[in-house]
């Protein structure tokens, strides 16, 4: 098995998505390409990996599993894009690295990746690819490997996934957070609590509690909270959309409460934005409009769903709480209530989000918002 999780950066097949998806007239895919990649180019340093790619490396890494890395980047490149802060698990992961000036054509022909299999010393039908660009997925299946998408563009661009193919897109998954080894005939994860996953490093996040659509209590009993999106901006544009726990604070007061949180667009309710919405799991005589909430996010609990009834949304937000309150009993998640930023007055940035994604790239920022809405469309959350 091997996977491809250091990409292209700005193809010129995701230069010309981003001007389709934007409707730049008068620009065209190549000029847009010249322009951005000087950019990103000086910038590799800081590139993060998608959340979940780190959990999932070291997981294959200690169980043994072959892994390569199959990419369009020019060898001169590669070394920029894993100097950033995970190079050191990129270097030391992979038994094999294929760049895209080392084959004679690149994707979406097939050579990088059977030049990556050969270097493994494994046939390409026991190869699974793990990808984010519509060319790699078609790159893979022309290789006769099955290929697990993880898309950074709209889902319209990837094929529908069968799960019984032997070759091909197999599953599209909205992050490797939701990844499970076992289903692709590898070694299950095992740290998972109360089947949520520990989150590393965790979120620190703080902003002022503004009224939201007032719905949490009216309509389904369960009083959410809503931070200013102003700070939210920029900071979570690029999390993972789903459902997360941890622990919160609010005001001048020191004591620390379990939460349990939705970050996403809530198609459920037709969101036109972005939201994060915690809910703290503890009865309040007032609510805290205009205070400061500060959370520490240390679970990620499930994906986005999509719900038929009122009903079956409120039974799963409340199954989501039971989950987060017997998760953060564990002695790792129950030390994280000691953490320093959620105390007042901890004079930190107003949000962070350390798992910031390799999207997050100058030449793609502004797009965010429109292409995670585009993914995000069928999906309904808490």
């Amino acid at each position: 098995m091997f996977i491809s999780a250091v990409g292209p950066g700005i193809t010129r097949c995701m230069t010309q998505a981003v001007v389709n998806l934007l409707g730049l007239e008068g620009v065209s895919a190549q000029q847009l390409y010249d322009e951005s990649e000087p950019l990103l180019t000086a910038r590799w340093g800081e590139v993060r990996m998608l959340p979940g790619a780190g959990r999932l490396l070291a997981h294959l890494r200690a169980a043994g599993v072959p892994m390569a890395v199959a990419t369009s980047t020019p060898r001169a490149s590669f070394a920029a894009k894993i100097s950033g802060p995970a190079g050191a698990l990129l270097q030391d992961a992979f038994q094999a690295v294929v760049c895209g000036d080392e084959v004679e054509s690149g994707k979406p022909a097939p050579d990088v990746f059977l030049a990556a299999a050969r270097a493994l010393g494994v046939a390409p039908g026991d190869c699974l690819v793990v990808e984010d660009a519509p060319t790699g997925v078609q790159a893979a299946a022309a290789a006769g490997m099955r290929v697990v998408a993880v898309p950074s563009l709209p889902k319209s661009e990837y094929p529908t996934p069968d799960p019984d193919a032997t070759s091909g897109c197999c599953q599209v998954l909205p992050s490797l957070l939701d990844f499970r080894p076992e289903a692709h005939g590898l070694p299950p994860f095992t740290d998972a609590v109360a089947g949520a996953i520990p989150l590393d490093p965790v979120w620190r996040i703080a902003g002022t509690v503004v009224r939201g659509f007032g719905r949490g209590s009216k309509e389904l009993g369960i009083p959410t909270a809503n931070l200013d999106r102003a700070c939210l901006h920029g900071q979570l544009a690029q999390a993972v959309t789903g459902i997360y726990g941890g622990w919160a604070a609010f005001g001048p007061s020191p004591a620390v409460y379990p939460m349990v949180m939705s970050v996403g667009f809530n198609p459920f309710y037709g969101n036109e934005e972005k939201t994060c919405e915690p809910w703290l799991l503890h009865e309040f005589e007032d609510d805290f409009y205009g205070e400061e909430l500060r959370l520490v996010v240390c679970l990620y609990i499930r994906p986005e769903a999509d719900f038929t009834s009122l009903e079956a949304l409120v039974a799963r937000i409340h199954q989501d709480a039971a989950v987060t309150r017997e998760a953060l009993q564990h002695p790792a998640l129950a030390a994280h209530r000691g953490d320093p930023s959620l105390q007042p007055g901890s004079h930190r940035a107003p949000c962070t989000a350390p798992d910031a994604t390799a999207r997050t790239e100058a030449a793609t920022a502004r797009t965010d918002d429109a292409a995670t809405r585009a993914d995000d469309a069928t999906n309904g959350n808490l």
